[in-house]
């Protein structure tokens, strides 16, 4: 046993130095990134700023005006409020521009100068696109369709009572370079105000991620008063829900201050019952938070669902507050689940721009999949949108061993790689606590041989609890039994559980992966002409676990105990019945696994200790004394 405990405690130390090596390396490679990027964002900022004083000086007034009059009306207080008319949209005819790299297609309009959408256009190795908007498609997902809110589009706050009214005037393009993959937008106000927004995707010679987009957007007082721009919003995208994503939870609006993230579920808009009434909530057609109410500043944004996410990095300068709205995007979804999308926008504060001064914003803006290696090197904790929750390191771990995994099976087996990635995973996962389960298996083998024992002692010391307690002892030493063995590897299992069941859920890679007959490994799997209610991996999984609990003694005699036992399968399968469809896929390896190392030691010659109670007598009754042995005397002398 000592050799056992040995063997184990260096598997788990190699394991945690295994852990903090790896840690150490991602935060340096993360910090080498971002010093890299911070330095290409430099650069180009000098390339756009030059850029914008160009356009600001060809651009004629009277083409500003002509675009939907004044955005910034000075008042008299020095307010920046809304003209009157421009609570509308721009009568101008909206034009869109395409940029692309290897991975997306980013269509920017005129409206706003801002992002209307980004398609997904990454291919897997065999041709195939990574990201499809539907199963069967052969069309890339799209994020951002159907909103009528472009992403990155400016908007501001008139009366101050957090809510932003969306402004959308007409930009003219003042330049687009397809090869280098940027564009420029400029609009002039009439009152002296020029906004430029630029705009560049990275590309194979860039060191910046393929999905990150570098924009700046310059305010260029040219008029001879000053504006302020105190409540002004940058919208961080919009996502529609998932249907793998029953409950919601994914689909958010998250944000980042004092080291924290938060995220705001789709039930603080349409509101809760809760649980028996515990946790109701009425709904809020929207949310604003301030600096003040959040405590903090907000060093990012995100928009995300179940496999996509948005998320609005500033440099130089952080959020004063947030804003968080659903969005009804029936005009463009079929599928009445899905048409409850999410919307939201950081705040900013640049103050009072005086007169021939200008002042920007920078942002780097991620729009992509949910793959926690990329998000990780963004270098400010933008990996914390995938919700690993409590067991987030072991999910960490697991999904690097997933996706490693992955890569040398995908070769052999491109179209079902990740499944053959989940089963691998599950062996070594079980090749790793296999000395702890042993000792648990074994350890039940023995409690069985000692049954009739057990009941004997408890019958016999039924009514003296210490000294049941120490011959159940006394048994359980001379048999080499230990009634907690079955502990650890549950409590081992449990941690291990969880992290697979975040990571499998949230992760963009396992979307649309088939898999024998499962054709998306994400949610829950169905078959051909049956109702889409029935799940058979589930089924599986609970017979696969009868069977082992069949072949496992019961360590009890107690009756509820052993009944609890029994319906441990069952139990399971309703727990685990709606569960994605890998991460059952992985319980039923396991149980399989388990199942044979079952049958292993069942039938091992290993030789049972030979069961030898010693038991001390009942407890004795007042006895009467006695002499010589003889029948006992009468407490009076007998009369002579």
């Amino acid at each position: 046993m000592d050799k056992k405990n040995t063997v184990i405690g260096v598997l788990l130390l190699a394991a945690g130095i295994f852990l903090m090596s790896h840690q150490a390396k991602e935060a340096q490679r993360a910090a080498d990134e971002q010093r890299a990027l911070e330095e290409l964002q430099q650069a180009q900022s000098k390339e756009v700023e030059e850029s914008a004083d160009e356009a600001i000086e060809k651009l004629d007034a009277t083409e500003a005006e002509q675009s939907g009059g004044s955005v910034f009306a000075s008042t008299a207080e020095g307010k920046t409020t809304f003209s009157p008319s421009l609570t509308q949209k721009s009568e101008e005819e909206e034009q869109t521009y395409l940029l692309k790299n290897d991975f997306i297609e980013v269509t920017f309009t005129s409206k706003g100068g801002a992002i209307k959408s980004v398609a997904f256009i990454d291919e897997t190795s065999d041709g195939r696109l990574k990201y499809p908007a539907t199963l069967d498609s052969t069309e890339p997902y799209v994020f951002g369709a159907g909103s009528d809110i472009p992403a990155l589009a400016i908007s501001l706050d008139s009366d101050e009572d957090g809510r932003p009214e969306e402004v959308a005037p007409h930009y003219e393009v003042d330049q687009v370079d397809r090869e280098e993959r940027r564009i420029q937008f400029i609009y002039k106000d009439p009152s002296g105000l020029a906004v430029v927004r630029a705009y560049k995707l990275p590309g194979p010679q860039d060191d910046s991620d393929p999905y990150l987009i570098q924009h700046e957007t310059y305010f260029v007082n040219t008029g001879d008063q000053s504006f302020p721009l105190k409540a002004l919003y940058i919208n961080a995208g919009t996502a529609p829900p998932t249907k793998g994503d029953v409950t919601k939870e994914f689909l958010n609006f998250g944000y980042y201050v004092n080291g924290d993230a938060d995220f705001l579920k789709m039930t603080k808009f349409t509101g809760s019952n809760g649980f028996l009434g515990i946790g109701r909530s009425s709904p809020n057609e929207y949310i604003y938070e301030s600096k003040q109410q959040l405590e903090g500043s907000v060093t990012w944004a995100s928009i995300k669902n179940q496999f996509f996410a948005s998320v609005l990095t500033p440099q130089g300068v952080q959020g004063t507050g947030i804003f968080a709205r659903p969005v009804d995007l029936s005009a463009t979804i079929e599928d009445p689940d899905l048409q409850k999308g999410v919307t939201g926008a950081m705040e900013f504060n640049l103050g009072k721009v005086p007169a021939g001064d200008r002042k920007s914003i920078q942002a780097s803006f991620y729009v992509g999949p949910k793959e926690y290696f990329r998000l990780n090197t963004l270098g400010q904790d933008q990996d914390k949108i995938m919700q690993f929750g409590f067991f987030g390191g072991i999910s960490k771990l697991l999904l690097w061993a997933l996706v490693s995994l992955h890569g040398v099976i995908v070769p052999l087996a491109p179209t079902w790689g990740w499944g053959f990635a989940i089963i691998l995973l599950t062996c070594i996962i079980k090749g790793i606590l296999w000395p702890l389960t042993q000792v648990q298996v074994k350890s039940a083998k023995r409690m069985a041989t000692i049954q009739e024992p057990m009941k004997a002692i408890q019958e016999k010391f039924k009514d003296n609890p210490t000294k049941l307690q120490q011959e159940m002892a006394k048994l359980f030493k001379e048999n080499k039994v230990n009634p907690a063995a079955g502990c650890l590897p549950i409590l081992l299992q449990i941690p291990i559980f969880f992290a697979l069941f975040y990571m499998l859920r949230t992760s963009s890679d396992l979307r649309y992966a088939p898999f024998l007959w499962i054709e998306d490994l994400s949610v829950p799997d169905t078959l051909p002409f049956l109702p889409d209610w029935f799940h058979l991996m589930p089924i599986l999984m609970g017979l696969a676990m009868f069977f082992q609990m069949r072949m496992t003694p019961t360590p009890t005699t107690d009756n509820m105990q052993r009944k609890l036992f029994q319906f441990m399968p069952f139990i399971f399968l309703a727990f685990c019945y709606r569960f994605p469809s890998g991460l059952v896929l992985y319980w039923t390896v396991q149980n399989c696994i388990s199942i044979l190392q079952q049958w292993i030691t069942n039938r091992s010659r290993e030789e049972t200790p030979a069961v030898e109670v010693t038991s001390a007598p009942a407890p004795a009754k007042k006895a009467a004394k006695t002499q010589g042995g003889g029948t006992p005397k009468s407490g009076k002398k007998k009369r002579k």
